[in-house]
């Protein structure tokens, strides 16, 4: 029986950073891995200890949690048996029922607009602040995905743009006219960044105190900056609902949507759907005659 070396535990930790997990994930993370150590003491784990396991769990916590706590530990094993194929990973095919997602946060096209006026009216909030928000709701990107990319992935000729994907995966999604001079100004900038800094490599996004490559959690803060200056909750992944609410309601079709955001399972991509019903629900009972309260 292989014994759990602490070191593989810091390896995985290292790499959720060099992926540019908010420090807040990556502590989780470590926690659940430490508890399920102290539990087993060994990698060598049978699918029916899992099980069990997880009924343990199940009678302790909440259905989001529980399914958080699994997703963690089967990234972590499939981690480990990459560096070892002698481990098997017993939640290979462990798949918990995800919880149902009730509430999706999202800005309106009129929201968006509203939300841009704001923005250029306050100096505090930077240039490279409003691109980032552009290219976001523009792309419905992620931030990790963002930090990944580099010069050669962009199809200046027809817009479109190569995603890797957290899970290494890659996907086409496109940019409109609107972003393209936004994209040039910022290219001339890097340039000028990088040649001051007498540096040369193919990152796309840069951190403009030293011109190296940006991580992921730099553009996360950049983002939320604008809703602390706005008095608002704004992130990063309410710019990406919207993106893809901005596309069911412009008529693109559902699984068109689930490949430009990478999901893997088009169940995740229908909240949306769900999401803009309930909108033109709310929108009749408020307006329609026939949907007043009397």
């Amino acid at each position: 029986m292989e014994v759990i070396n602490i070191a593989e535990l810091e390896d995985y930790i290292s790499l959720l950073k060099s992926k540019s997990r908010s420090e807040s994930t990556t502590q989780q993370s470590k926690k659940i891995i430490q508890n399920y150590m102290q539990r087993f003491g060994s990698l060598e784990v049978s699918k029916k200890e899992v099980y069990i396991y997880y009924k343990e769990l199940e009678k302790k916590l909440a259905i989001s949690t529980l399914y958080s706590h699994i997703k963690i530990l089967r990234h972590f094993y499939h981690f480990v048996s990459n560096e070892n194929p002698n481990i098997n990973n017993p939640f290979a095919r462990f798949k918990p029922r995800a919880p149902v997602r009730k509430f999706v946060r999202v800005l309106y096209e009129q929201e968006i607009h509203s939300l841009y006026v704001r923005m250029l009216a306050n100096n505090r909030i930077s240039n490279y602040q409003r691109f980032l928000f552009d290219f976001i709701y523009a792309t419905g990107m992620k931030p990790s995905e963002m930090q990944r990319l580099v010069l050669s992935d962009f199809d200046f000729i027809d817009g479109s743009i190569v995603v890797t994907g957290d899970n290494g995966s890659s996907r086409y999604t496109f940019y409109s006219k609107s972003l393209e001079p936004l994209i040039l100004n910022h290219l001339e900038k890097r340039q000028s960044m990088l040649e001051q800094q007498h540096l040369y490599h193919s990152s796309f996004f840069i951190n403009w105190e030293n011109g190296l490559m940006i991580h992921g959690y730099i553009i996360y803060q950049a983002i939320t900056a604008i809703g602390k200056e706005l008095d608002m909750k704004l992130t990063p992944s309410i710019l990406r609902h919207s993106f893809a609410i901005a596309s069911l309601e412009n008529g693109w079709d559902n699984r068109y949507i689930q490949t430009l955001l990478g999901h893997v399972s088009i169940l995740t991509t229908q909240i949306y759907e769900k999401v803009e019903i309930n909108s033109k629900q709310n929108t009749i009972q408020k307006y329609h005659p026939r949907g007043k309260k009397s």
